[in-house]
């Protein structure tokens, strides 16, 4: 399966290597130094299409928000099969209304991934022979592959890594020194884009964040814990792992690449899809809510703390304390199994009446 996402990035890459080398007359080895940047850019520019729709379906998604939230308001309780289908008409307006497809929002992350994972594997493949096959990838021949493990970045050959041990070094006429030299600065280059990318998303995702849904909130803040990990991580990576110069090249370029679309798309799409006042009053709406709630729960925690530690001042009254502690924490699961059951049951009568809209269309289909 790796070798089908391979070969169509090979030809790409040996496109680009024989016209620097026949047509500009560059020498071979830098010529595959730029070749790898080329690829990169060439590869993120004819995927780029498909990120600006996975942009544009965000932003949809932010845009229809309160509306959709006016049909949960106004017929979230209904149960009957006229109300379902008025609501289910509404939502797809809606959706009509703002050119809202859900498969345009899953297509550009399935066609950008095996890309990606193809261009890495090609040039790991070229990098490091004992990684994969030691013999012509593609289109590219032995004697490609020959010279593009021969190519140095600032005297650093392509294949060379800090981890490498000193006689491998020695064969491919360097030392670890010259190798640092050249890694330490892309790494810290690669991490820099890496994190400022991340710290970017982060903003953007806040800027139309789903306060309402709990898995949102907790990703978003999962997210700001995981941007010093990553650091961390391509640091450790890139300086004691098997990451060839060729790969950081890869690391610096397409990073870089990614920070500035991500900072590029969030301004194009913003400017193209402006939102009103009802969105951005819906958004404070619903992070007031979620910070109401906040402050309720805490609330209750720290009476809990205050029963408690009355109970330790003035043991006297430690049973009267730990009974009123008791009567809150059974009002609370109580009010919980309440809220449940009535979920349980509205979900209920409203599958009935799905159900029923379904029979009734199929009648009316089948007259």
């Amino acid at each position: 399966m790796l070798e089908v996402l391979v070969y169509p990035v090979a030809a790409v890459i040996k496109l680009w290597h024989w016209l620097l080398v026949h047509l500009l007359h560059m020498d071979a080895s830098a010529a595959w130094v730029v070749s790898v940047i080329l690829l990169v850019v060439t590869v993120r520019a004819l995927v780029l299409p498909f990120a600006m729709a996975q942009y544009r379906v965000g932003r949809t998604s932010y845009l229809m928000r309160p509306h959709l939230a006016r049909i949960e308001q106004e017929y979230g309780s209904a149960t009957t099969p006229e109300a379902i289908a008025a609501e289910k008409r509404e939502r797809k307006q809606v959706q009509e209304d703002h050119n809202y497809s859900l498969a345009a929002g899953c297509v550009p992350a399935l066609v950008q991934f095996p890309v990606f994972i193809g261009l890495y594997r090609l040039l790991r493949w070229m990098a490091v022979p004992t990684d994969g096959d030691s013999h012509r990838i593609g289109i590219l021949s032995d004697h490609d592959l020959e010279t593009f493990r021969a190519a140095t970045l600032f005297d650093a050959p392509l294949p060379a890594y800090v981890a490498m041990s000193p006689e491998h070094l020695a064969a491919l006429g360097t030392t670890e020194a010259q190798v640092r030299a050249v890694a330490l600065p892309m790494v810290v280059a690669a991490v820099i884009f890496t994190c400022t990318n991340l710290a970017i998303s982060q903003l953007r995702n806040r800027s139309t964040l789903d306060w309402e849904t709990a898995m949102t909130r907790k990703s978003y803040r999962f997210l700001w814990w995981m941007i010093p990990l990553v650091a961390v991580s391509l640091s450790t990576a890139g300086l004691a792992d098997i990451v060839p110069v060729a790969i950081l090249l890869y690391w610096v370029s397409n990073n870089l690449w990614t920070m500035t679309q991500t900072a590029a798309l969030w301004a194009w799409t913003v400017r193209t899809m402006p939102s009103e006042e009802i969105h951005r009053q819906h958004w404070r709406e619903a992070k007031a809510r979620v910070a109401g709630e906040k402050e309720k729960r805490t609330e209750r925690k720290r009476s809990r703390r205050a029963l408690r530690r009355r109970a330790l001042r003035h043991p006297s009254q430690a049973g009267e304390a730990f009974a009123q502690l008791r009567a809150e924490k059974q009002e609370r699961k109580d009010e919980k199994a309440r809220e449940k059951q009535e979920r349980k049951e509205l979900k209920k009568a409203r599958d009935a009446a799905t159900r029923q809209l379904a029979r009734q269309r199929k009648a009316e289909k089948d007259a």
